[in-house]
């Protein structure tokens, strides 16, 4: 087993399926639980997954930088053997930048809601509209026809704040 926390252990698997998929966190659940490096058919052998699916995955934690591989010439067939190993100490990083995403896409949401004034009917299935779309529609819903009120959006302003306060107060 590698030196990381049960926390950090299961917060890395739960990234790996989120950005890559399950069958990546498989892959990623044997390279934990074994010491050292291990090839992609000792990996795809006791998955009982085929090579190219495990050599799929491998090049997917690669890319997101939390495993590597050295290869060497297997001496009697002449073919490239590749050993990989897993670098959990890289999900912080990741973790990092995915928050900082996040960060990114409230904040454009954040400055949506308060650059505009909403309208909507409150009938349910109906969706509230921008005042420039109200006024294109003669404050009139496109889907029930009846008449668009002015929406209060401040409580949605303030739970985008207070998310925005709580990922900078962990990036910075």
């Amino acid at each position: 087993m590698t030196g990381i926390s049960d926390k950090e252990r299961q917060t890395l698997l739960s990234m790996v399926e989120d950005v890559a998929g399950p069958d990546v966190r498989e892959v990623a659940i044997i390279l934990l639980t074994h010491k050292g490096e291990l090839t992609d058919e000792v990996i795809s052998d006791e998955l009982g997954i085929k090579l190219n699916q495990v050599r799929k995955a491998l090049y997917l934690l690669a890319d997101l930088d939390l495993a590597s591989f050295r290869r060497e010439r297997d001496k009697t067939t002449g073919w490239f053997v590749f050993f990989w190993k897993v670098h959990p100490e890289k999900i912080r990083d990741l973790v990092k930048e995915k928050q900082e995403n996040v960060l990114d896409k409230i904040s454009v949401r954040l400055k949506y809601e308060q650059g505009n004034m909403f309208f909507t009917c409150e009938t349910e299935g109906c969706k509230r509209v921008t005042f420039q779309n109200a006024m294109e529609l003669d404050f009139i819903c496109m889907v029930c026809e009846s008449r668009l009120e002015s929406f209060d959006n401040s409580k949605i302003i303030s739970v985008l704040e207070k998310k925005v306060d709580q990922l900078n107060e962990i990036l910075h």
